[in-house]
């Protein structure tokens, strides 16, 4: 935002603008946008540059082979996202088989501890059977002795 040079207020006022073209460095040509500025403060009228840009001349033949170079990479960069998508597609892809090896793994891992939980099952229920046979074994020693001392 430019300043009043007259009372270094802050100007917004915006009259008019227009392109000047002049040489630059190297054979380059620079465009400026010069704008009338109204300082609505001291009301005078100045110039301030509005924006600044660097310009080459080329030949037609040079622009033609860089519409063209343009094209190729239009091309090579279409291909590039197809590849992307493509690749894109197959990570998740690979990443659903990944889950279900995983799974897989997992079912197999439940699959042996349940065999053993089974096994550790069957043992318990054998000791069960066994401590169960003895106390009746017991029992029924202690009332045949309780029966013979009468």
């Amino acid at each position: 935002m430019p300043t009043c040079p007259n009372c270094n207020s802050k100007v917004t006022e915006l009259l008019k603008t227009w392109p000047i073209v002049e040489p630059g460095k190297n054979g380059e040509i620079v465009e400026c946008v010069v704008g009338i500025y109204w300082c609505t403060k001291c009301k005078i009228k100045f110039p301030y540059v509005v924006g600044k840009h660097d310009l080459r001349l080329i030949e037609k033949r040079e622009l033609v082979e860089l519409h063209e170079k343009i094209k190729i990479l239009d091309k090579v960069k279409q291909d590039l996202a197809e590849k992307v998508d493509q690749l894109e597609k197959e990570k998740i892809m690979a990443e659903g088989n990944l889950m279900l090896t995983k799974l897989e793994d997992k079912a197999e891992n439940l699959k042996v501890e349940i065999s053993l939980l089974r096994e550790v099952k069957k043992e318990i229920e054998d000791m069960i059977d066994y401590l169960e046979h003895n106390l009746s074994l017991k029992t029924s020693g202690q009332s045949l002795e309780s029966k013979m001392q009468y």
